[in-house]
């Protein structure tokens, strides 16, 4: 495969066009949020063994939430400001259901800051918003930076991603594309210190090929998808 940069030392200095051949196609494609992105995100995610449950709309989203929560007998929830942000409400919701909600900038002063960790670690339930879900893979793409929480999806042994429909893709490629020609790439890029790509539940195998689940990053993953924005 010839190399893209030395490619177009190569226009520049021959003045000639070169034509690195046809792009390859989509592994799928489907319009944004549409039934069939929809649906074979669905399959995906149960082939990963994700949890998913479809929501009307946000206030349906919060109530499923809480009762997910419950049956699992969960008191403490990570949340971020990110998330909180996104789904106005979901704070009042978790805390009317008397759950403890964590969730702060950790302090510079490093004894404070290992205080704050050990706070967080409490946590059974870390909740987010997504950036986006591939459905092809069944992804879920997932931002930290700043007001967002790697641990919320990382360290509790229950992470739950509340997806809006139209943040449904087909797959990567459509994502970065679109992402790329309205700008929401670069800001992406800019403001983000790290993008979260999770696909099910942590899995980790020994030599003796046993599977366990958990060991780095939670043991069990639900999506709520919210088929209205509000």
């Amino acid at each position: 495969m010839r190399n893209p940069v030395l490619e177009r030392v190569r226009e520049r200095v021959t003045h000639k066009p070169v034509s690195l051949g046809p792009v390859p196609p989509l592994p799928f494609d489907a319009p944004r949020g549409s039934a069939e992105a929809v649906e074979r995100l669905w399959a995906a995610w149960a082939e990963l063994g994700i949890q998913a449950v479809r929501c009307l709309n946000e206030l349906e989203a919060f109530q499923e939430l809480v009762a997910r929560l419950r049956e699992r007998k969960v008191q403490n929830v990570l949340v971020d400001s990110r998330t909180a942000r996104a789904y106005p409400g979901l704070i009042e919701a978790l805390e009317g259901a008397q759950l403890r909600v964590i969730g702060s900038v950790l302090p510079q002063e490093e004894s404070a800051r290992y205080a704050e960790l050990r706070r967080w670690a409490t946590a059974e339930a870390g909740v987010t918003d997504v950036v986006a879900a591939f459905a092809d893979s069944g992804t879920l793409w997932v931002v930290g930076g700043a007001g967002g929480m790697r641990c919320a999806s990382l360290l509790p042994t229950l992470h739950v991603a509340l997806v809006r429909r139209t943040q449904v893709y087909p797959c990567m490629a459509n994502w970065l594309a679109e992402a790329r020609a309205s700008g929401e790439l670069q800001k992406w890029v800019e403001e983000s210190s790290s993008i979260i790509a999770i696909t099910g539940p942590s899995r980790t195998t020994d030599i003796e090929k046993t599977l366990v689940l958990g060991v780095h990053g939670p043991r069990e993953v639900i999506a709520i998808l919210i088929e209205e924005a509000q």
